[in-house]
């Protein structure tokens, strides 16, 4: 986990097309080759994930569940993505096309409505922004994304979250990714 800048809805059309590509869905980069090409994983993602309030900052959140005897290949394996992002024109067309579609196919029904607008509200916003950023993903190329990543991925401070038995977890390995702390069931639970 990284934070990053304060919320800001300029950048939320590359939000949401890099989202799609770097790590939303079993065609995007983590997947294919954190999952796929290197078998470290039984799940994985990476998002950029928007505050929820006007003046909180966003985050990254990845995750990757593996076994305990690959925990080092699996953070080195994200944190090559995070510093190198591969470009491929495939996977970009796809997840462009897959964004597109979403927003042409998605409805704000029901009670949904009243959320969404309570939900803008609190970004400071008092319309539907999905239209501009609709209008504006489809100008998006992979450029941007590769600038997207740069800015916001690489050379970030990282918080890393390590959940597991406590016996198959190599503390010496953690160690070398930083400052390892282990928290009781007490700290995380309550009782």
């Amino acid at each position: 986990m990284s934070r990053s800048i304060a919320f800001d809805k300029s950048i939320l059309p590359k939000v949401a097309l890099f989202n799609e590509y770097f790590g939303g869905s079993m065609s995007s980069i983590v997947f294919q080759e954190l999952r796929e090409s290197r078998a470290l994983a039984y799940a994985v993602k990476s998002r950029y994930e928007n505050a929820w309030r006007k003046d909180d900052p966003n985050y990254i959140s990845s995750y990757i569940g593996t076994q305990a005897d690959k925990i080092k290949e699996a953070i080195d394996g994200m944190l090559e993505l995070y510093e190198d992002m591969p470009q491929s024109e495939g996977l970009y067309k796809n997840a462009l096309s897959s964004i597109i579609e979403n927003v042409n196919t998605q409805r704000i029904t029901k009670f949904s409505v009243i959320s969404e607008y309570e939900r803008l509200k609190k970004l400071g916003i008092n319309y539907d922004i999905r239209k501009e950023v609709y209008e504006k993903i489809k100008t998006l190329s992979l450029t941007d994304l590769k600038d997207f990543h740069d800015k916001y991925y690489r050379n970030q401070k990282k918080a890393y979250v390590i959940i597991g038995s406590k016996e198959r977890i190599d503390f010496d390995t953690l160690s070398k990714y930083g400052k390892v702390r282990e928290l009781k069931l007490e700290e995380l639970f309550g009782y």
